[in-house]
């Protein structure tokens, strides 16, 4: 069993009544979450997937696989691969637990998707059976996990393991969190670096893809407000869409990624897409570029 790095070719969660607004508990933010809202706790106290789902201000479609109500071995047969929701890992701040996989959940994905501006960042895995003969396990109690992220116009792999037992969701965790994070900041750093507009001209895009896309066809409107609920926390994270394409937090901070708004405000490694609802209608991101891709027959 084995895990790398490596880049080579191709080949509407409801509002909750009592969460308050971020800018009121941005110091609850600062560390990890204590014992009695972190998942591991919060799966002993509420009953069932669905509730936990809300608890961590998943969508309803999250498969929550840590902690572990049932592992998927195989990809469902009208699936192409398991799109990663969110990771947390506990860091330092908890020596005891340091490296712990606390949540790690993900999605289906029906098809697979072009790997462009609207989806780049996206981290998927798919699960088939060993290719090993020899595997140690048995054959139905073994997988073999290859994870790929959508990146310059690509699905590239960026991890692979073969015969892992159902405990992969846990193995390969700290190698989603590697990346998304990675991939994260890049994003953001390319973006700061081109949105360098003189004065007195005209705003540029920073968001080259992704919700500029969105804007270009009509399906959100500069002002639009997103929210985030999180249960877990007694959050309601807000943003706005900027005309630039940007997403700008309650405390002004601006994003040029869903995905990278979401990582900074949760602490750990969010899909943004997923997260983010549009307050007016209850969409996600996520179901607006689906449409968008529908409409372009992709």
């Amino acid at each position: 069993m084995k895990g790398r790095i490596d880049m080579p070719p191709e080949h509407d969660t409801p509002a909750t009544p009592d969460a308050v607004p971020d800018t009121a508990v941005a110091a609850r933010e600062s560390g990890h979450p204590t014992n009695d809202t972190d998942p591991a706790t919060a799966a002993a106290h509420v009953d069932g997937e669905g509730v936990l789902r809300d608890w961590e201000g998943l969508p309803p479609e999250a498969r929550i696989l840590v902690p572990a109500f049932a592992t998927p071995m195989r990809l469902p047969e009208r699936a192409w691969a398991m799109l990663v929701l969110a990771v947390d890992i506990v860091g330092d701040t908890d020596p005891d637990h340091a490296g712990e996989v606390e949540l790690f959940a993900g999605s289906w994905v029906p098809e697979q998707p072009p790997a462009d501006g609207l989806y780049d960042g996206d981290l998927v895995v798919r699960l088939t059976h060993p290719a090993d003969p020899a595997s140690a396990l048995p054959r139905e109690d073994a997988a073999d996990v290859e994870m790929l992220l959508a990146y310059q116009g690509r699905w590239q792999r960026v991890g692979q393991w073969r015969g892992v037992d159902d405990q992969w969701p846990r193995v390969v965790a700290a190698t989603a969190a590697a990346v998304m994070g990675l991939h994260s900041d890049a994003t953001e750093a390319l973006a700061r670096r081109d949105a360098t507009p003189p004065p007195m001209k005209p705003m540029l895009r920073w968001a080259r893809g992704g919700i500029g896309e969105l804007l270009d066809a009509g399906l959100v409107t500069a002002g639009d407000e997103l929210v985030w609920n999180r249960r877990n926390l007694g959050v309601r994270h807000t943003a706005r869409v900027r005309a630039d394409g940007t997403l700008v937090l309650a405390d002004g901070r601006v994003y040029a990624n869903p995905s990278g708004a979401t990582t900074a405000l949760g602490g750990n490694h969010q899909n943004g897409w997923s997260a983010f609802q549009r307050t007016s209608d209850g969409r996600t991101l996520g179901d607006l570029r689906t449409e968008l891709r529908a409409r372009h027959g992709r």
